[in-house]
């Protein structure tokens, strides 16, 4: 099978005549594509998780989550959008630079920071939807499977970014697979609702509990860690600055870690796929009700985006306000 990265620009007509033959308010972004066998031997589906038939066994679902290689949907999804608001008024924003003393390295480096006018910006955290996968034909051929693929949480056509959250699940799964659909959802509203009352955060205060361990089982406690995780750990493990408690994201946030200030700003990381760090500018209460969909599609200019580029500790804190000399 011949894949192809395609992205639609709209709702296709006949994916929205599709949704017009559906009754249910739920339903789920679902496509059925057939693969060689052949491919999936030689490990062409490997970025799926799929390393033999053997793992589509026994009615087996295999869940990944897409390469941000994909297409731009992809991308977004893993680490969040940026979007700028050229139609307000620019500020003052600043930021670090380091360089070499008097133009010579030998001599050391200094930092400097550089403040200038620029575009107010709003930032969206990466949705992180997976991808699940399972076998549809029990008595598959030697040279072709059928497989389901599709998103698991359901889409509410009475909610107000319904639309909106269609199309992403449409070109999620077209970049992956090059195939797209719309099916009913059989899931209760019962199980819905339970499913927004879950709680997805726990606040441990100073003192309480591994911090350090609970990091590593959000990063799969790997064995080689990298310089650049180990001094992100560290900094989180025992932040430069006072805190009252760390946030520990459970249930649908589980690969995130926080750090709420006395002021009640909260700092937000995720260790696995996150190539920043969030500073939301709200206190812990409004923050911690937060549903995951409200999070994720918050759209402020009270949140701040930080890379982790080289100097991601000072641009942080100076984000924080705090003084570098």
């Amino acid at each position: 099978m011949k894949f192809k990265q395609n992205h639609f620009r709209k709702i296709p007509e006949k994916l929205l005549f599709t949704l017009s033959q559906i009754k249910s308010n739920t339903v789920l972004v679902s496509t059925n594509i057939s693969v060689s066998a052949k491919d999936l031997t030689d490990g062409k589906y490997r970025k799926w998780n799929i390393n033999s038939i053997n793992d589509l066994a026994d009615n087996s679902v295999i869940d990944f989550i897409p390469s941000k290689k994909e297409g731009p949907t992809s991308k977004i999804n893993l680490v969040g959008k940026t979007i700028i608001l050229r139609d307000l008024p620019k500020e003052d924003k600043s930021w670090n630079i380091t360089g070499p003393n008097f133009g010579d390295y030998s001599k050391g480096t200094h930092t400097a920071t550089i403040t200038q006018p620029v575009f107010q910006r709003e930032y969206e955290l990466p949705r992180e939807i997976h991808l699940s996968i399972k076998q549809t034909d029990t008595e598959h051929s030697k040279d072709e499977l059928q497989l389901q693929i599709w998103i698991k949480e359901p889409l509410r056509r009475d909610e107000k970014t319904f639309s909106d959250d269609l199309l992403f699940g449409l070109n999620l799964l077209q970049e992956s697979t090059g195939n797209s659909g719309i099916i009913s959802s059989s899931r209760s509203e019962n199980d819905k609702l339970i499913e927004e009352k879950q709680k997805d955060w726990e606040f441990l205060p100073v003192g309480t509990g591994d911090i350090r361990g609970t990091i590593l089982q959000k990063i799969g406690n790997k064995k080689v860690i990298s310089d650049s995780s180990q001094e992100r750990i560290d900094y989180f493990t025992n932040p430069p600055f006072k805190i009252v408690g760390h946030i520990n994201g459970i249930n649908s946030f589980e690969r995130y870690i926080g750090l709420e200030l006395p002021n009640g700003i909260v700092i937000l990381e995720n260790f696995n796929y996150g190539n920043a760090i969030f500073v939301f500018k709200k206190d812990w209460e409004s923050f911690s009700k937060m549903t995951r969909g409200e999070l994720i599609k918050r759209k402020s200019s009270d949140t701040e985006r930080i890379p982790h580029k080289k100097n991601w500790k000072i641009n942080l804190e100076t984000v924080l306000g705090f003084s570098h000399k």
